[in-house]
């Protein structure tokens, strides 16, 4: 596993005026997507896991070479898009360096017990960088996996951001059966049985010059 990578912005963004918006909005969205592998990237949202969060409809991320930088209130929506909530997480770890562009990412939000000591996360994120993570990749058929971390909350989204994200690019086949297959994962040790995944979502890459559906 590679370890501590850079800093990434991820923004979720709603189309102003719900649905009698200007059908353009997306389509504008869509064709402003970076081209080609890497962290900069817009998605759209194709499916839901988890009660209870409405998340937005879409996502921008951003690599950012150095939080001090970079002014993440710049981003200040438009006249058709209203920026709902802007994050900046730094990786922690990656199954691979990126190499290829996916078809949509598998994206969970996850947060350790409140009650964790310092031993309890060396144990937690041990067992879910070495462990949880590969074993999720493989079952998802994902091509590439990696770990990010909280940094900071420019504009927190409801009920706040989780600790951990963990984000799974996977191509068209394995992003259209969505359904765990397979064996339980292992059960780990107890500080990870009482983790909580407040997100489980599924966006699809968005390509430039993609039509919006």
């Amino acid at each position: 596993m590679t370890k501590v990578g850079p800093l990434t912005s991820w923004t979720g963004w709603d189309v102003r005026g719900g649905a009698s918006a200007e059908p353009a909005a997306a389509e504008t969205f869509t064709r402003s997507a970076p081209s080609g592998p890497g962290e900069d990237a817009h998605y759209e949202l194709i499916a839901v896991a988890a009660r209870g969060f409405r998340p937005p409809r879409f996502l921008s991320t951003v690599q950012v070479p150095d939080e001090d930088h970079i002014d993440l209130e710049e981003e200040r929506g438009s006249e058709a898009l209203r920026r709902t909530w802007s994050l900046l997480y730094q990786r922690v770890a990656e199954t691979s360096p990126v190499s290829a562009t996916p078809a949509a990412i598998y994206l969970l939000g996850v947060n350790p017990p409140a009650d964790a000591t310092d031993r309890d996360m060396e144990i937690f994120n041990d067992f879910y960088t070495n462990v949880h993570m590969p074993e999720v990749a493989e079952r998802r058929h994902a091509l590439r996996a990696a770990r990010y971390e909280i940094v900071q909350e420019v504009k927190p989204p409801y009920r706040g951001a989780p600790q951990f994200l963990a984000v799974y690019e996977v191509d068209e086949e394995a992003a259209s059966n969505r359904r765990h297959a397979g064996p339980p994962y292992a059960t780990g040790p107890e500080v990870w049985q009482r983790h909580k995944t407040p997100w489980r979502l599924w966006y699809r890459r968005l390509a430039s010059g993609e039509p919006d559906e």
